[in-house]
C-alpha cells in the first residue's frame, strides 16, 4: 500500500508522540526519499511539537519546561521556552510561563455545560431545522406563479383533446 508510511506519519503527528515520530522517520525515509516528500515531512515536526504540547497542556496544571524539552525531544530549555510562548502567543494552549521559576502554569479550564452555551447552540440548531420544515411547507403548498402559466388548465386540456379525438 503505497499511502500507508503517509498515514502512519500524520497518525503519529497528530498524536503529539515525538519519539514515535521520530521512529517513523527513520524507518520510511527511504519513502519520502524517493517521492520528494522528506521536507515537507519533516515540517510536519511543528505539528508534532503543537500536539504534544495540547496534551500537556491538558495533563498538567503546572509543569517545568525541563520537563517539556524531555517529553518533546527538544533541544535546550531556552528553546523550548520560545516554542511554549508561541504556542501561547498563537492560542494553540492556554497557559503562563513563570520565567524565573522556569514552569508553565495552565490556566483553569472552564465547565461549558455550567454556562448557557449548549442551551443556545441547540436552540439555534432547533431554529434552523423548524425554518427549512416551513420552507419545505411553503415550497410544497403554494407554487410559484411562473409554474402556474407552464401548464394549461385541466378544462382547457380536455377540451382540447377532445377537439383533436373528432379528426
Amino acid at each position: 500500500m503505497p499511502l500507508a508510511p503517509y498515514f502512519a506519519i500524520v497518525s503519529t503527528a497528530k498524536s503529539g508522540d515525538m519519539k514515535k515520530f521520530q521512529q517513523q522517520m527513520l524507518q520510511y525515509k527511504n519513502v519520502f526519499v524517493s517521492d520528494n516528500n522528506l521536507t515537507l515531512v519533516q515540517r510536519l515536526r511543528h505539528t508534532v511539537i503543537k500536539f504534544g504540547l495540547k496534551k500537556i497542556n491538558i495533563s498538567y496544571s503546572k509543569i517545568s519546561l525541563e520537563d517539556i524539552r524531555i517529553k518533546l525531544m527538544l533541544g535546550t530549555t531556552e528553546e523550548t521556552e520560545h516554542i511554549v510562548a508561541k504556542a501561547i502567543r498563537d492560542g494553540v494552549i492556554d497557559a503562563t510561563i513563570n520565567h524565573d521559576q522556569q514552569f508553565i502554569q495552565s490556566s483553569a479550564l472552564t465547565d461549558v455545560y455550567q454556562s448557557n452555551d449548549p442551551q443556545f447552540i441547540l436552540d439555534k440548531r432547533i431554529k434552523f431545522c423548524m425554518d427549512l420544515h416551513t420552507d419545505a411547507v411553503k415550497a410544497l403548498q403554494y407554487p410559484p406563479k411562473e409554474d402556474l402559466r407552464d401548464f394549461p388548465d385541466f378544462e382547457e386540456q380536455k377540451a382540447a383533446d377532445d377537439l383533436a379525438s373528432l379528426f
